[in-house]
């Protein structure tokens, strides 16, 4: 909307159909309209955008780990904690013809002096439980038993992401257990050590695998507790669930039970 000054035909001040009136140096001016374009529309801009939404928004999702594991690096160099990790990551996240590839193995989530711990292969519990056992670095000695030891998982496909609840060192195993709609997807497994004085040691990529369960009786059982074969499921596109229930061992010396939600028995 335009202010007129002086009468219908003097000069104005705002915007009045394609012209803008304006004062520069005591003078009216009118210069034309330009409309803003808020996002704009090329290939090369789209690419571009979503390369940095990509790395905000997984800072974002990440944000509880970002505050434990980079807290003190962040602080130092004046920046938040999310704007750290993308300075740090952002060669990770990498455009390719029109998309951006993650390399979800190189992430840094956390990195710090604390005394780091090893990792070992996850294994599947019951229902969704991820089960990761650690030991002790043995070529670092500054370490305590009541440091805490975290996981976690992120899925892609949903940009979701989980953090486990902390266990102490000396418990040498952390587990998480994740939703049942993350059945089927992608999942990748981060962990890493807070000390007692709040000092975080560098993450570790533990690996990606792939969550399928199988429903039996209400209840969701794993198809095999193994990550490293869900790993090699998760490459497979055609794998589809094995419903198959393993046989129970002999009855000899027991009297035989009928489950009561099955099926009936067949009469020999």
């Amino acid at each position: 909307m335009a202010i007129v000054i002086q009468g219908f035909s003097g000069p104005f001040i705002g915007r009045l159909g394609p012209a803008v009136g304006y004062m520069w140096k005591r003078r009216n001016c009118v210069r034309s309209y330009r409309e803003h374009i808020r996002y704009p529309n090329t290939a090369q801009q789209r690419e571009e955008r979503d390369w940095f939404v990509g790395m905000v928004r997984f800072a974002a999702e990440a944000r509880q780990v970002l505050k434990l594991g980079l807290a003190r690096q962040a602080a130092e160099a004046q920046m938040t904690e999310g704007n750290y990790f993308v300075m740090r990551n952002k060669q990770h996240f990498v455009r390719h013809e029109g998309s951006v590839q993650v390399d979800y193995s190189q992430l840094q989530l956390a990195d710090g002096p604390a005394a780091d711990v090893y990792f070992r292969t996850p294994r599947f519990e019951e229902d969704e439980t991820v089960v990761v056992d650690f030991e002790k670095n043995g070529s670092l000695f500054h370490s305590s038993s009541e440091d805490r030891v975290y996981l976690y998982a992120y899925a892609p496909s949903l940009a979701k992401g989980l953090l486990s609840a902390p266990v102490p060192r000396r418990r040498k195993s952390v587990a998480i257990r994740l939703p049942e709609a993350w059945n089927g997807l992608e999942v990748h497994l981060y962990g890493f050590v807070v000390d007692r004085e709040g000092r975080p040691s560098r993450s570790t990529y533990i690996g990606m695998g792939r969550v399928d369960h199988y429903q039996y009786h209400g209840a969701f059982v794993p198809l095999n507790k193994n990550w490293s074969e869900f790993v090699d499921m998760a490459s497979e596109a055609n794998a589809e669930p094995h419903t198959t229930v393993p046989a129970e061992a002999p009855t000899e010396g027991r009297v035989p039970t009928i489950d009561l939600f099955g099926d009936p028995p067949e009469v020999p």
